[in-house]
This record gives structure tokens, C-alpha cells and sequence, in this order.
């Protein structure tokens, strides 16, 4: 009897739960075991219809990375829809970008590895496209609200620089901070560093040197991050409150 054919439908449902498991795996256990064979041995399916959808497990792992940043654009469109002002709502991204790490620690650096050459090498051209276009989307919710910012007169783009690299300051920055303390072990150095303070920290600097206004020392930004917190992420503060890893207000 040969095996029953299924839809598009069931064929991608079956793909999401897939990933969802291979997440699962990262988060549980580190991202550099996650392999073909362990999803084999925690999934109720074979390693030929494992096959079916991931052509190796660095296509498995720019599938994790594809509905991370899926995940991390859904939590920016809310934080774009704070009422405040345009520095506010991109202190807002910020905010949604240091809870999500905080939940999903080992994905953010799924994220970054999903950028080595030999990753896309390995993957199938559908997902790297996938992976190009949601990238593309992530940074364009960033490149549009620094537009809005120098619309608004918030912001004077630095003569020779493009929106882009405004937003990939703040995204290397922000990245850069959570990357180094939530890796950091037991490093002397890094060991006194707090994951929300220096993001937030790193944030500050970065726009005041831009000239975003209103400047940090004409505006109460401690208080805006709390007030972004209680009103956008609070089913996710509460999460991770639950697990011992509080978001640490500064």
C-alpha cells in the first residue's frame, strides 16, 4: 500500500510543528547539538519525512532562525504602536527585542548563526529567500521609523549616512550588548554587566549621539521603558517572572 498523500496544508502544519520542536531542542538543551537525528528521536515522525522538509540541519536550523525573526517582527509591530513620541516607540523595539532574548536565549544566537556562509550553503534556496525577505521586512520596520523621526523634525540624518546604517547601529549595538552578557560565563569583566542596563545603556548613547529628540537628559526614558513594559509586553514580563528571569526595570 503505498503511503497516504497529504496537502499543502497539513504538509506545512507539519513543518511548523517540526520547527517548534527543533526550538525546543535549542532552548533545551544548545544549539550547536541540535541535529536531524535528535529531532528524529524527539519527534513521533521517521528521518525520510524529516527529510521532506528540511535537506540538512542547517536547513533545520534557518528554519528555527526564519520563525524567530518572524516572532521578533510581530513583537515590533506592537512596540511601534506606543503612543509616544519617535524615540519612544524605537526605545519600544528595543524593549521587545531585550524580552524576547530573555526568552528565548539560545535562538538569538540560532539568529546569528543562520548568517554563516556555509549555513546558506547547506539550506535549500527557498529558505534562504524566506530568510532574506523576512530580514528585509524586520529592517524595513526600523528603516520607516527613523523616516518618520527626520519627518517629524525628531531627527537630522548625519550628513554621508543612509537610514540603513542608522538602523544597523542600533540593531549591532542592541545585539552586540545581549550577545557578550548573556554568553559571558564566568568572565571577570563582563561579570558585573546587567543585560537590560547596558542594552539600555548602549540605546541611550547611540540616539544621543544621533540627536534624536527629545535627548535622554530632557526626558525621563527609565520611566518610558516601565510604561512600554506595563502596557505592550505584559503577558511576557509575567512569563518570564514565572521562570526566574525577571525583567530587570533600570
Amino acid at each position: 500500500m503505498s503511503p497516504r498523500s497529504i496537502s499543502e496544508s497539513e504538509f506545512q502544519q507539519r513543518e511548523l510543528e517540526l520547527i517548534t520542536l527543533g526550538r525546543a531542542l535549542v532552548e533545551k538543551d544548545c544549539l550547536t547539538t541540535l541535529t536531524i537525528d535528535k529531532l528524529v528521536a524527539e519527534s513521533r515522525y521517521s528521518k525520510g519525512t524529516i527529510y521532506k522538509h528540511f535537506v540538512s540541519k542547517e536547513d533545520l536550523l534557518m528554519a528555527i532562525c526564519n520563525t524567530s525573526i518572524e516572532d521578533m517582527q510581530k513583537m515590533f509591530c506592537r512596540a511601534l504602536k506606543f503612543k509616544g513620541n519617535s524615540r519612544e516607540r524605537t526605545l519600544a523595539v528595543m524593549v521587545s527585542y531585550v524580552i524576547w532574548a530573555k526568552l528565548y536565549p539560545s535562538q538569538l544566537f540560532a539568529v546569528l548563526a543562520a548568517h554563516s556562509p556555509s549555513v546558506a550553503a547547506s539550506c535549500s534556496e527557498a529558505r534562504n529567500e524566506t530568510h532574506r525577505h523576512h530580514e528585509s521586512q524586520l529592517m524595513g520596520l526600523m528603516n520607516r521609523q527613523i523616516e518618520k523621526a527626520i519627518g517629524s523634525g525628531d531627527l537630522v540624518l548625519p550628513e554621508g549616512m543612509s537610514i540603513e546604517q542608522v538602523t544597523f547601529a542600533m540593531w549591532s549595538a542592541s545585539w552586540g550588548a545581549m550577545a557578550l552578557i548573556m554568553s559571558k560565563g564566568n568572565s571577570v569583566k563582563l561579570g558585573p554587566m546587567m543585560l537590560e542596563r547596558e542594552s539600555f545603556t548602549n540605546s541611550r548613547l547611540l540616539l544621543d549621539g544621533f540627536g534624536w529628540k527629545p535627548l535622554s537628559n530632557n526626558w525621563d526614558y527609565s520611566a518610558s521603558i516601565k510604561n512600554i513594559a506595563n502596557e505592550i509586553f505584559k503577558p511576557e514580563i509575567r512569563t518570564l517572572e514565572k521562570r526566574g528571569t525577571p525583567f530587570i526595570f533600570v
